[in-house]
């Protein structure tokens, strides 16, 4: 009796290396063993990639083990099938991340994707998957094809001899893995379970708390406060900074009008949009990231709460897609505002891109209604230099071209030339905005949600895209951002003392964080304290 129950558990035991072979090892490499190559090839931890290997090797092996119990026959290979087509697709990706980005796939990217809607992944495509990548992944999928077609003809399941040999390697592998658990935090299990822990909301308002809000003594409320959203402008490429193209003319004029004030060593809180809008429109910051609280960050106070607290009705002009219910930031923040406009087509073809000069003629009568003795608070956001830089302005703004970059990398010179021209027509869109409130009483704020790398990081000379979380310099370098102030004829004149401390605090160098964003907005219309906080300690002009 003993002798059969155990006859039984030890075939079910060694089924997967006698029936489901192929599938363990298809699992294993497609699935985990981007894991531990990582580990082994680009880490160069030999010990800690042999640990999780043993641990993928488990992983894989209890998956086919619960796999091959299921019945009927039928069902159990359309399981298997699912499960190894989402393991390519997770190959892919993380085969993408180690040879472009450097690191594998993580929630922070995770989290970017799922803020990504349709056209931004077709544009994505085209141009920063390298073109060898392709081929490379049909040429190893072609392989597998190819075994498992030899396999219908000549199984390559183990023997019984190998079978038990394979279990007691197995065995091993336990034993191992229980003597250095704390791998599986490098594993595919604690890289999903982190993925699962992030958290959205489609309604910020549910979340609000409406702190008390005490304002400066004889304070005035401007009328209109503008924040301009721009996408993936880098500093290093402004006229405003130093830089050798004549990109920013139209908000240069404004500074020798001294209208528009800049102002430099100001860092973007992120190299992405989706995490650099949460952190820019809510007291939610790195701090709170480096040190979870157990406090989501949708339920920190956001700007437009506390601009609406104010008096503020607030608008948002976005020239970027409305996206679908959770899948990301920048909606639930638009959402919240009382009255919205999403001004791209969703799924808009290659060619047919909304540019931002509709943010303009979208808000022109709105801003021509308004009446003066109400105060309103208008987010626009641009689709700014988002890649494909190409795509991002009109035919007659095509400035810059190959010739003008011939210090430059052949290969660079055409991608240069794009981004330039994209940040010259956001220089002229920033420009038609400000003029829109010119005769009010408004103070305008234009900053982009990161910068870019652009060819700037020697390790990875190619590379102009996001800052690389993984890589100190290459993330330093996507967070580098522009930072203006417009403060109308009117405002100047009803403001003297903010006008003050925004000439003083033009002239210095210390560096600022725009999640720091809300207690500058707050400052700028004449807030002393939020829920017994002090503004000004926060805000940049402090």
């Amino acid at each position: 009796m003993l002798k059969t129950i155990y006859k039984k558990i030890a075939d079910i035991l060694m089924r997967p290396f006698r029936k489901h072979f192929l599938f363990l090892i298809a699992f294993f490499i497609l699935a985990t063993g981007p894991f531990f190559l990582w580990q082994f090839f680009y880490q160069h931890l030999l010990v800690n990639g042999f640990l999780l290997t043993v641990h993928c090797f488990i992983i894989s092996y209890v998956i086919t083990l619960l796999i091959g119990l299921i019945k009927p026959d039928k069902l159990r290979k359309v399981i298997q099938g699912i499960l190894l087509l989402i393991a390519a697709i997770s190959f892919a990706i993380n085969f993408y991340c180690i040879f472009e980005l450097g690191y594998l796939l993580d929630a922070d990217l995770a989290r970017l994707m799922i803020g990504t809607d349709l056209n931004e992944t077709r544009e994505f495509a085209s141009a920063m998957i390298p073109k060898w990548m392709i081929p490379a992944l049909l040429g190893i999928y072609l392989v597998f094809v190819g075994v498992w077609a030899l396999s219908r003809k000549h199984p390559l399941n183990l023997g019984k001899i190998t079978s038990r040999l394979a279990m007691c390697g197995l065995l091993l592998c336990l034993w191992v893995n229980a003597r250095s658990w704390k791998v599986w935090e490098e594993g595919p299990i604690h890289r999903i379970y982190e993925m699962t822990q992030y958290e959205v909301t489609d309604d910020l308002t549910a979340y609000y708390t409406h702190p008390k809000i005490t304002f400066n003594e004889d304070n005035q409320l401007p009328t209109d406060v503008v924040l301009i959203i721009g996408e993936s402008f880098s500093r290093s490429h402004s006229s405003l900074y130093g830089y050798d193209k004549d990109t920013n003319p139209c908000l240069r004029a404004y500074c020798d009008s001294s209208l528009v004030f800049t102002f430099d060593s100001i860092d973007a809180p992120a190299p992405t949009t989706a995490e650099s809008i949460r952190l820019m429109l809510s007291t939610y910051s790195q701090v709170d990231e480096e040190h979870p609280s157990g406090k989501k960050w949708f339920e920190f106070t956001t700007i437009i709460e506390l601009m609406q607290d104010c008096g503020y009705d607030s608008y948002w002009f976005g020239n970027q897609a409305r996206g679908s219910k959770k899948n990301g930031a920048t909606r639930v923040f638009a959402e919240a505002c009382q009255q919205r406009k999403f001004l791209q087509h969703e799924g808009a073809d290659r060619f047919n891109v909304t540019t931002d000069m509709v943010l303009v003629d979208s808000s022109y009568q709105y801003v021509h209604d308004a009446k003066p003795e109400e105060l309103h608070f208008i987010i626009y956001h641009m689709m700014g230099s988002h890649f494909d830089y190409a795509m991002r302005y009109p035919k007659e703004f095509a400035r810059f071209s190959e010739k003008d970059y011939a210090s430059q990398p052949e290969s660079h010179r055409a991608t240069l030339a794009a981004y330039d021209n994209s940040i010259l027509y956001n220089d002229y869109v920033i420009g038609q905005i400000i003029d829109l409130y010119k005769d009010r009483d408004a103070v305008v704020i234009y900053l982009p949600d990161h910068g870019q790398v652009i060819f700037r990081d020697p390790k990875d000379p190619d590379y102009f895209s996001h800052g690389k979380k993984k890589n100190p310099f290459s993330y330093a370098l996507g967070v580098e951002i522009p930072f203006i102030i417009y403060a109308s004829p009117l405002y100047q004149k009803r403001h003297p003392l903010i006008m003050q401390r925004i000439r003083e605090r033009q002239g210095e160098l210390t560096s600022w964080n725009s999640d720091e964003l809300p207690y500058l907005i707050l400052d700028l219309i004449g807030v002393k304290e939020v829920g017994g906080e002090t503004i000004q300690t926060k805000s940049m002009l402090h």
